[in-house]
């Protein structure tokens, strides 16, 4: 079964001593106590060996459980980057906003307004010309369109948006 070379793969990984290791979705498809026990696991091996990790997932709960610092990618390029704690507090790229607005959260007292991304996901072969996200940006303009926005300090993260941190008034309008 794909679990079963999934446990196979780790002990000839951890043989060589690396200092860095590569995730990739560890923990998807898996239940919830399946899923702790590797993430603790994880954790365990980490402070014994002294190893970093370069967790890819599409699960914000589980990134922002193991993660110290975060990247979130779109397309094959970063939109934004920053320590877990500023990221999941103060998003400010569109795509990461709405991407934590879809996560749930246990605590009904803590309601968020659920940002809906309009759209197709555009090709990522053939990408649209600008900032690919643009064809589903709710805070696209026309520089969007055009022109290819570079990674920038915005506080404590580093950012890929014209309008980064501006406020989304409900769904994408386009």
């Amino acid at each position: 079964s794909a679990r079963q070379r999934q446990r196979i793969a780790i002990p000839p990984a951890l043989m060589r001593n690396p200092k860095i290791l590569v995730l990739d979705e560890p923990v998807s498809a898996r239940d919830v106590s399946t899923q702790a026990q590797i993430l603790n696991l994880l954790a365990k091996l980490q402070e014994k060996l002294q190893l970093a990790y370069i967790f890819i997932s599409h699960n914000l709960s589980v990134v922002r459980h193991v993660a110290d610092d975060v990247l979130v990618m779109y397309l094959g390029r970063t939109v934004e980057a920053a320590s877990r704690d500023e990221l999941f507090e103060y998003p400010r790229h569109p795509y990461t906003r709405a991407l934590l607005s879809a996560t749930p959260v246990a605590d009904p007292a803590r309601v968020k307004q659920r940002i809906r991304l309009e759209g197709e996901l555009p090709s990522p072969i053939n990408p649209p010309p600008g900032c690919a996200f643009n064809p589903r940006c709710p805070l696209v303009i026309e520089k969007c369109t055009r022109d290819m926005p570079e990674l920038e300090s915005h506080g404590e993260a580093q950012v890929a948006c014209y309008r980064a941190g501006e406020k989304i008034s409900g769904s994408s309008g386009r």
